[in-house]
């Protein structure tokens, strides 16, 4: 069975566009974005309205400053396609957290629990020489794929060594087949125009949809989060404007150039998935004969 899916940058317009073919064709979409998986988080997120959030599954569903992984949702994003089409009903997938959607359709071995002190060192070593000659000398067929200066990668790798005593690669022998083949296609939106897309968008959340605001009730209700919201832009902008690193309109600025640093490293991953490059006044038109002719309830 062939999935939609629908990537594309932040501040491309996916949701927009997915929300209008569930309206349209009754489509069920299911949440591709690893920061929408939160609770609370829907300014800086830019979710939809609550209304609009029931066409949508795996939105809203874990608490902030929770860990969750790519194989988890991935687990999930299966079991919610298996019962959407038991019901007859098409599916769509949105969102750009490409390591969430490889590990549903190319697959992902199963995640070896990582304690958070085991994680902080790999991730420090990571960005040091020695995290990579380390992991060069205890994994050699992980080095050989990575950069040296790849400290995501390089720390992922580590975290799993420290943690378990078994190379990622040996972890990777375990990957599961993929159930589901996905049709991957990428809004495709010219720069110029995606660029003014996220300097309205972020002036809109700041000084408009109450972002601030939002960020205090989630500090009130969790206080974690005044570090581990630091992880996710918008947020970090309103966290550091609250303890007065700046003012509002350099938060609003930071937000700005982090989105468009973020909009060009997904367009690189979402590469890698080899996806159909639609313009975005022909996207809902191609969606619309994938639909239907493969999820025709």
């Amino acid at each position: 069975m062939r999935i939609p899916v629908l990537v594309g940058p932040t501040a491309s317009g996916k949701t927009e566009l997915a929300l209008d073919l569930a309206h349209k064709l009754g489509v069920i979409l299911i949440n591709a974005d690893s920061r929408k998986l939160y609770r609370h988080l829907d300014v800086g997120t830019a979710k939809p309205p609550p209304d609009e959030r029931k066409n949508y599954r795996l939105m809203d569903i874990l608490d902030p400053c929770r860990e969750f992984s790519a194989y988890a949702w991935s687990k999930l994003a299966q079991e919610e396609i298996n019962r959407a089409l038991s019901e007859g009903r098409p599916v769509l997938l949105e969102g750009a957290s490409v390591l969430y959607i490889k590990a549903l359709f190319f697959g992902l071995f199963p995640q070896p629990k990582i304690p958070q002190d085991i994680r902080i060192r790999a991730r420090e070593l990571a960005l040091k020489p020695e995290g990579y000659l380390i992991l060069k000398e205890k994994d050699p067929e992980t080095a050989s794929k990575l950069h040296p200066r790849d400290a995501y990668r390089i720390g992922r790798a580590l975290e799993v060594l420290f943690a378990t005593g078994k190379p990622i690669s040996w972890w990777r022998s375990f990957t599961e087949k993929p159930k589901y083949e996905g049709i991957f296609v990428y809004l495709d939106v010219p720069k110029d125009e995606l660029y003014e897309r996220i300097e309205i968008r972020a002036r809109r959340m700041f000084l408009e949809e109450g972002l601030v605001e939002e960020t205090e009730d989630i500090l009130i209700k969790f206080p974690c989060f005044a570090e581990w919201g630091k992880k996710v832009i918008a947020y970090r902008q309103a966290l550091e404007y609250l303890e007065g690193k700046y003012d509002l309109e350099t938060a609003i600025r930071k937000k700005v150039k982090a989105d468009k640093i973020l909009s060009r490293r997904q367009r690189r991953f979402i590469r890698s998935l080899s996806p159909v490059i639609v313009p975005k006044e022909e996207a809902a038109n191609y969606l619309e004969r994938i639909i239907r002719s493969q999820f025709q309830p």
